[in-house]
């Protein structure tokens, strides 16, 4: 036998073995099996309590009214004291705190409080967005529309 000869018969000797290791089958797959799943239970729940936040409240009714260096709505005022420079703010028949809130913030103040004219509550309640309320303990909220004026008393007051 040549060299070619016993190269060929090794090929195929080669192919041969190769062919009877035969070929491995890839395991079986399984379904997956349905576990039974709790229902959920139905809790009961209580409603949400309903949001009675300032901003979500009707408008107070009324109307603003500018004279005299004083803005009034229903019962609120804002009042330059030219001599103090200062705007005094008050409640018709509050006897202790006025809360007022705004969308930038709250204060509590005393009613009839003179606050320097420059005091950043008043921008605050000038522009804020829409509205700003007033609380007084033992009183309806006054929610209160923003309009030009108090920002006018604000502003002649500031010179």
């Amino acid at each position: 036998m040549n060299g070619r000869a016993s190269s060929a018969i090794g090929m195929v000797a080669v192919a041969l073995l190769a062919g009877c290791a035969g070929k491995s089958e890839p395991a079986p797959v399984t379904a997956p099996v349905a576990r039974p799943v709790a229902a959920p239970v139905a809790e009961a729940l209580s409603p949400a309590p309903a949001i009675e936040d300032w901003p979500d409240r009707a408008l107070t009714p009324g109307d603003w009214s500018y004279g005299d260096g004083e803005a009034r709505f229903a019962g609120f005022s804002l009042r330059c004291d030219r001599g103090r420079g200062a705007i005094v703010v008050d409640r018709d028949g509050a006897g202790g705190a006025l809360r007022i809130r705004t969308s930038y913030g709250e204060r509590t103040l005393a009613s009839g409080a003179a606050i320097p004219a420059v005091d950043p509550l008043l921008d605050e309640m000038a522009f804020s967005r829409g509205r700003f309320a007033v609380e007084t303990p033992g009183a309806d909220a006054l929610v209160v529309p923003a309009r030009p004026e108090p920002a006018r008393v604000i502003e002649d007051c500031r010179g």
